[in-house]
């Protein structure tokens, strides 16, 4: 009686080493089956497969068996990649916004910003001279402004050529134009002016 009852406790060891390495031999592929399940199959309109986890039916909340679905080769490379990546070290980490790096093109030169600061500053000296010559040119000079035809920087601040109609006529070709000379400092306020020439507004020569 004590062999019987040895020989059914051998049995039931046998029996559970059976299904212990049936489930052993069977784990991996339900496994597999799992992941490639876990996923929607369906396609993005970028034509990337779905992120989403999937239901029962292998589709996301959002797809169903009419949409467009990735075929089972492209869903174990979708699969592969990340594994791939994940051993070679080369997994690309997002970019902070804005932190593009720049090239050696793209770098400033103090040089050239120096150049364009003094540029600017030129450009609203002659503005700042031009504004005030052709508000101060007729009250200064005693007759009508016609325009200004010259402003030039110099060692002490700027200069400027302006015309002013000294005597009008019919036709007014025969008008005579002086052109006088007006120094101003860097702030562009008037220090003197003088008389360079005369001429008739149809002429070509100078008219003295």
């Amino acid at each position: 009686m004590i062999a019987d009852h040895r020989d059914d406790l051998t049995h039931r060891q046998h029996d559970r080493i059976e299904r212990l390495e049936e489930y052993t031999e069977h784990r991996p592929m339900a496994e597999a089956d799992t992941q490639s399940q876990a996923q929607c199959k369906a396609r993005t309109e970028d034509g990337e497969r779905c992120s989403r986890p999937a239901q029962d039916d292998g589709f996301c909340y959002q797809h169903n068996e009419h949409d467009p679905t990735v075929s089972d080769s492209q869903a174990a490379e979708t699969q592969e990649q990340p594994d791939e990546q994940a051993e070679s070290g080369d997994v690309e980490h997002p970019r902070s916004r804005g932190t593009a790096a720049m090239t050696a093109s793209e770098t400033t030169d103090p040089e050239a910003v120096d150049a364009d600061v003094d540029a600017d500053e030129e450009i609203a000296g002659v503005l700042a001279v031009r504004e005030t010559v052709q508000s101060t040119a007729g009250r200064l000079i005693g007759h009508e402004f016609d325009g200004v035809s010259e402003i030039s920087p110099t060692d002490d601040g700027w200069r400027a050529v302006v015309e002013v109609v000294e005597r009008r006529a019919v036709p007014d070709t025969q008008d005579i134009i002086g052109r006088y000379e007006i120094e101003l400092d860097t702030d562009a306020t008037v220090h003197g002016y003088r008389r360079l020439d005369r001429y008739r507004r149809g002429d070509t020569t100078e008219f003295e």
